[in-house]
């Protein structure tokens, strides 16, 4: 992760002009919120039990999760489990992108702001929580979000 914050601008910047790799990078407050990749059309609130599985994966209590937690709307081709946040949160942990205690510490807030941005390679593989199959990717017109909290987000 990077730690030079980007403001606002920065990142749209990042956004229409994409790095060369998908990295992640810490930003200013508010960023986050004014992204409208966040709000696409694609993107579903998770449910109370999706919530659930997620903090005990983090081992926190589901109440110190930040924002509301929105994923994109798809299901596993292989167990038909429908995607949510933990998906991509243990496939950066397995994947050794990040650790389960800093993915923690940025959803629950403690650690401010993070937005991952899909570089010119793509993105990074996200996996099924459940059976390990790969997870379809969205495209919508080269920009998409596929997850977002008020703390945490990918575009």
């Amino acid at each position: 992760m990077e730690q030079t914050q980007l403001t606002l601008d920065e990142v749209l910047d990042h956004l229409k002009n994409r790095p060369a790799t998908t990295s992640t990078y810490r930003v200013a407050e508010g960023v986050i919120d004014a992204l409208p990749l966040t709000e696409a059309p694609h993107m579903r609130v998770m449910n109370d039990a999706e919530t659930q599985e997620l903090a005990d994966y983090l081992g926190t209590p589901a109440s110190s999760l930040q924002g509301t937690l929105k994923v994109f709307d798809a299901q596993c081709s292989s167990c038909e489990r429908r995607v949510t946040f933990l998906d991509f949160a243990k496939s950066a942990v397995d994947l050794g992108r990040h650790s389960k205690d800093g993915l923690r510490d940025v959803l629950t807030g403690r650690n401010g702001a993070w937005l991952t941005i899909r570089g010119r390679d793509g993105g990074r593989p996200v996996h099924c929580a459940q059976c390990g199959s790969d997870v379809p990717r969205v495209k919508m017109n080269g920009s998409y979000s596929e997850y977002s909290s008020s703390s945490y987000a990918y575009a």
